[in-house]
């Protein structure tokens, strides 16, 4: 049920990631979705390469304790092809990518223990974001790699050792609640 949920407020935000130099996150634009007492997500407006930048973040994972269970970052980075004058997607565009961001929920999250932080959305394209252990990293990426056979629009399937979480602290940091 939590999975499904998760689903469908991914398809009702805005999303993708950050690994560039950027300006600090701010927390001034921020708003909360929440989707049932146990799940909710916070959007954070901030900058990348000087350009206007979204990311949803999950907030069950604000203050976690067990980051070190999970210390792979598993970025997806999905290419946007229809991009309004600032680089998001338009309506349809926004569309398929929630349909592959449901699928790749849908076939990741049953296969393993996955934390499934968020999503940023970058001038021309977007990411989404998981932590995840390392005994499910074979699993996982045989998964993504079979998606991406079917989906051009996967232009990258990234895992990196992040045990602190550091690639998603400043999100968790702007997060002021």
């Amino acid at each position: 049920m939590v999975r499904l949920l998760l689903s469908i407020a991914a398809m009702a935000l805005c999303l993708i990631s950050c690994r560039s130099e950027s300006k600090p996150i701010e927390n001034t634009n921020a708003s909360e979705i929440q989707i049932d007492s146990i799940v909710k997500f916070i959007t954070l407006d901030f900058e990348m390469d000087g350009r206007p930048s979204k990311a949803v973040i999950n907030l069950k994972y604000k203050n976690f304790g067990n980051k070190k269970a999970f210390p792979l970052s598993l970025f997806i980075t999905i290419n946007t092809v229809d991009k309004d004058s600032i680089g998001f997607p338009t309506n349809k565009e926004d569309t398929l990518f929630h349909q592959l961001e449901d699928e790749i929920l849908a076939k990741l999250t049953p296969s393993g223990n996955y934390c499934y932080v968020g999503t940023t959305t970058i001038y021309g394209y977007r990411d989404i974001l998981f932590f995840i252990k390392p005994k499910d990293k074979i699993k996982s990426e045989k998964i993504l790699k079979t998606i991406q056979k079917k989906n051009s629009r996967i232009q990258s399937i990234t895992f990196d050792n992040d045990p602190e979480w550091e690639s998603v602290a400043e999100f968790y940091e702007a997060i002021k609640i």
